[in-house]
């Protein structure tokens, strides 16, 4: 009898554990199909594939550093609140979101952020950092572990004399993750981010533009003699190299300026060390303290790889320090790609919410963006929650402001065969904002799609420099001048500091995301003539027009009276 009751107990555990097992076996099926059925990311390709000659394929053991871009969780609510924000008939009218506000309202939902590293340590990659808004996963791995992750193959390829490492089709997720990930960044090399500064011209003193042409130019000295100089403002320095302290420091000792407050941001373990685009970080900073000494100036830095640049954006926006970033880096469009474009988007859409003001440089090749033949405009200056700045050529009279003409110089061909000059034209990705309105806006080359620049101002005849960098080329004598769209960049938004300032002063609440407010002032009649309306020059294909137009914006500023209106 108790023989009996024995057996039947061990009949009973096997039973369990055959069932156990078979439950086991039916979930590890059930992954695997979810798994083998895949979504092709068709946005995640890269343009110059189709025009590059293969070479081989890329080394398996290669190490591949991806930035994975995830989707807002209720895009649509974020869209609306958005909206809410920047209207001033609405009572959220500019109640900006702290970063953890954000988080808490459009954060990826963290079981779907587990769902995700789990699949990506399943492959045998390693996940070394996920962004505080959940937005961003950073992750590593070999080629061939990639191209198993993924489904696809890594390619060398070779375009003129550039040799990068491409995929050569969409990556493939699994279907139950499509509706999570916008990009992988990491795939390929074939394109970095740009300086936007053009010439070079090294002097033996200082001849070009000063801080007090710019001063009294755009009508900042007045806001400066009334102590508006950037104090309990904060701007940050999107950088994608290091600089040289002395450098800077030699700089203000030069213009009897107070050597402002700098602090560093290190990104991805970037040393910081002075590379050959130091010359943009210390245009930057330079030009930034010298308009707004008395501001806060945060250098974020970061290595030129997608997962840098993207690493770096992500820590702007959460951090949340700053209220202007300055962006003069760039890239054309068309080489950024559909899915780095969305991911670079959601970081501006944060931003925007967070009451942050984006500058980019609208590029310098002109029209042709892209160097070639092809019309195209330049990224981050494309996005609607960008503020994207051109350059002219700037004659000082004898009150300061004499005339402007756009920027532009067929003979110096260095960035394209068309030559050098202000990037504008039409976005071949973004929608036309709605706010994107007055004289000029609806033209002869409009298409419904995103107008570039929306603003611009001085980009000749050139800063001055103080730089003794050898690796970035300047002599050591130090004093050089720069012309290009990134150096009306740093004096646009270091000028929305100084508002920013004059305008909670007056207990108004700071811009925010700028494009909404510009084209008001431009589209109704102020008290004070906000712009200076360039009317003369060209792109090396579009004309400056009264109005806006695609070579100008709606153009310069009168800083005071852009403080002004906007109080008022």
């Amino acid at each position: 009898m108790q023989r009996n009751r024995m057996q039947n107990l061990v009949f009973i555990i096997i039973a369990i554990l055959l069932a156990e097992g078979s439950l086991a076996a039916a979930r590890l099926t059930l992954a695997h199909a979810s798994v083998d059925q895949r979504a092709l990311l068709s946005t995640q390709l890269v343009p110059q594939v189709r025009t590059a000659r293969l070479l081989q394929a890329a080394d398996p053991r290669q190490i591949l550093n991806l930035s994975i871009g995830l989707r807002l969780r209720d895009e649509a609510q974020a869209d609306s609140l958005l909206a809410a924000i920047y209207d001033p008939q609405s009572p959220r009218y500019h109640h900006y979101l702290t970063p953890g506000q954000f988080t808490r309202l459009f954060a990826p939902d963290p079981s779907h952020i587990q769902q995700i590293t789990a699949y990506l340590q399943s492959e045998g990659l390693a996940v070394t950092a996920i962004a505080p808004d959940n937005l961003l996963i950073d992750a590593t791995g070999s080629v061939a572990r990639v191209q198993q992750a993924f489904q696809t193959r890594i390619n060398l390829y070779q375009q003129g004399g550039h040799t990068f490492y491409a995929n050569a089709t969409p990556p493939a997720i699994p279907a139950t993750l499509s509706q999570l990930i916008a990009s992988i960044g990491g795939l390929d090399n074939s394109a970095q981010y740009q300086p936007l500064y053009q010439h070079r011209t090294i002097l033996a003193g200082a001849s070009g533009l000063s801080p007090d042409d710019l001063a009294h130019a755009y009508d900042i000295a007045p806001l400066h003699d009334g102590g508006v100089q950037g104090a309990q403002q904060t701007i940050a320095l999107f950088e994608l190299d290091g600089y040289q302290r002395s450098d800077i420091n030699q700089y203000f000792a030069a213009y009897n300026i107070n050597t402002p407050r700098i602090s560093n941001v290190l990104i991805d373990h970037f040393s910081g060390a002075a590379g050959m685009g130091a010359i943009e970080v210390e245009l930057d900073i330079e030009t930034a303290a010298s308009i707004a000494p008395q501001a806060n100036i945060l250098v974020y830095e970061g290595p030129n790889t997608t997962q840098g640049l993207n690493d770096t954006y992500a820590r702007i926006v959460n951090d949340g320090r700053a209220q202007v970033v300055s962006i003069s880096w760039g890239l054309c469009e068309a080489s950024s790609g559909a899915a780095e474009l969305q991911t670079l988007d959601t970081f501006f859409k944060q931003g925007a919410l967070e009451g942050m003001s984006f500058v980019a440089g609208s590029g310098d090749a002109g029209a042709f963006d892209c160097q070639d033949n092809r019309l195209a405009v330049d990224s981050p200056a494309d996005d609607p929650y960008v503020t994207g700045t051109g350059a002219t050529t700037l004659q000082l009279a004898a009150a300061g402001y004499g005339s402007e003409s756009v920027w532009s110089d067929a003979s110096e061909i260095q960035r394209g065969p068309h030559g050098a000059g202000s990037g504008g034209g039409l976005s071949s990705y973004f929608r036309q904002a709605g706010w994107q309105q007055g004289p000029g806006v609806r033209n002869a080359y409009s298409n419904g799609m995103r107008e570039v620049p929306d603003v611009t101002a001085a980009g000749a005849p050139g800063y001055n420099v103080y730089c003794t960098v050898h690796n970035a080329g300047c002599p050591p004598a130090g004093w050089l001048t720069i012309e290009g769209t990134s150096a009306a960049v740093p004096l646009w938004a270091s000028s929305l500091l100084l508002i920013n300032q004059y305008l909670m002063a007056q207990g108004a609440g700071r811009i925010g995301q700028a494009n909404p407010a510009l084209y008001k002032l431009f589209n109704t009649a102020q008290p004070y003539s906000p712009f200076h309306d360039v009317i003369a020059g060209d792109n090396l294909y579009y004309s400056a027009t009264r109005g806006y137009d695609l070579a100008s914006g709606i153009g310069s500023p009168d800083i005071y009276n852009i403080a002004r209106d906007l109080a008022a």
